[in-house]
């Protein structure tokens, strides 16, 4: 059994990171309405680019595998979220894009992610946020540069 209590910080954190990741998933599934927490994010990212972007390279910004983003995206498709066409340029690539429906579920739901924010982080100070970012984003790069 393990001693929790007095057991290595960073062994703690590695484990909390996944059990704030599970219950993250679990409550957003819970309040937001007709897309998973998983479907959010795909949209997010997809939100970030300026054109169309391949599967690939939302993939990429996802940092997820092609597989599941494609996954992803066609339970997206289905619901009327995502568009997916084929680049003109090149036949092979899928060019994914926003519909409409995804505009507007943006703009109804974006007061209730405003506060979903701002309560998840109503117990940190500014300091600590800033803290958390530059050691999250620290062991982020750190995790990119141990791929194989």
């Amino acid at each position: 059994m393990y001693d929790i209590e007095n057991m290595d910080l960073r062994y703690r954190i590695f484990a909390t990171t996944f059990l704030m990741a599970n219950r993250l998933q679990m409550l957003m599934d819970q309040q937001i309405q007709d897309i998973t927490c998983k479907q959010w994010f795909v949209l997010t990212m997809l939100d970030t680019f300026e054109q169309a972007p391949t599967l690939k390279d939302l993939s990429r910004a996802c940092d997820s595998s092609h597989q599941n983003t494609k996954q992803i995206v066609a339970k997206l498709e289905a619901k009327g979220y995502v568009r997916i066409e084929r680049d003109q340029a090149d036949g092979r690539a899928l060019r994914l894009h926003k519909t409409e429906k995804s505009s507007k579920w943006r703009m109804d739901n974006k007061d209730k992610a405003a506060a979903f924010v701002d309560a998840m982080f109503s117990k940190l100070s500014d300091q600590e946020i800033k803290m958390m970012f530059k050691a999250q984003q620290c062991l982020y790069q750190t995790l990119g540069e141990m791929e194989v």
